[in-house]
């Protein structure tokens, strides 16, 4: 692509039209990716590690009442929940599609850690687990086809009253995503590209569907080349989870605030959904 590419751009660009998500399984941008998701300095790719503990802790003594189980981590990352899962004596798998995020995870994690690249639309799951989880907000990218199988599937995964965990964005933070301005910035390196570019970013709300979509264009600073991406997040209220999550096969369906039963001290961005087989 071009600079005639931006020009010409679609100004009604609708979801899911120019790609399902950023393609955080190019070996290159995963390897750019796993530098954010390590970084202590921020949350933006996973939580920082003392986050996590909190979090875990929680997981630990209230979704799995301190009992020991079997756990599969949906969208795993670098494993940085399975690990800390299984220090508490836990068995853990995760499913992942970035493949330096698996290697990473399959090279610092316990030896009861089990990893799987793959997408989870995909992938097998297995069978006989305690817990599906699957956190950060990872769910809304998905359209409401796939999400849907995704939560067959992870119902299938559990043994009878095994729970599933999902951690979900609020109506309000993806209706703020959707409606963000247009914006830009410069970087020598990032996330985006290795090399010096400009990182162009607009975004678009779907009210009707309550989906928000964002569109970056990189320009390499020295070619004038133009790379397009777009990922698409759709917004679910906890009347639609609910009905998602039983017609998947779950029951006993339950809101939490956020993965430490607390609400946040700031506007949250997340809901929890526990649901049992």
């Amino acid at each position: 692509m071009n600079l005639q590419t931006i020009l010409q751009r679609d100004p009604n660009l609708q979801p899911w039209v120019e790609g399902e998500k950023i393609p955080w399984n190019d070996p290159d941008f995963s390897q750019r990716m796993l530098k954010e998701h390590l970084s202590q300095k921020h949350d933006a790719a996973s939580r920082r590690k003392t986050k996590i503990k909190k979090q875990v802790g929680w997981i630990h003594e209230y979704v799995l009442a301190k009992t020991t189980s079997n756990l599969l981590d949906l969208g795993c990352g670098p494993g940085l929940y399975c690990a800390e899962l299984a220090r508490l004596g836990h068995a853990c798998s995760g499913i992942d599609f970035s493949p330096a995020s698996i290697d990473y995870a399959v090279k610092h994690s316990p030896a009861t850690c089990n990893y799987t690249l793959g997408d989870v639309r995909t992938t097998r799951f297995g069978h006989g687990y305690d817990l599906v989880m699957f956190i950060f907000g990872e769910f809304n990218v998905f359209k409401p086809a796939d999400a849907r199988q995704i939560l067959k599937k992870a119902c299938a995964a559990l043994r009878p009253g095994g729970k599933l965990l999902l951690e979900i964005h609020t109506v309000d933070t993806v209706e703020q995503m959707g409606n963000q301005p247009s914006t830009w910035y410069s970087s020598e390196s990032g996330l985006f590209s290795e090399k010096p570019h400009l990182c162009l970013m607009e975004s678009f709300w779907d009210e009707a569907q309550t989906i928000a979509t964002e569109r970056f264009f990189i320009i390499d600073a020295e070619t004038a080349q133009v790379t397009r991406y777009a990922a698409s997040t759709i917004a679910y209220d906890e009347a639609q989870m609910t009905r998602m999550v039983r017609e998947a096969g779950f029951s006993g369906v339950e809101f939490q605030p956020s993965l430490t039963g607390k609400a946040a001290t700031r506007a949250d961005e997340f809901y929890v959904v526990i649901a049992q087989k």
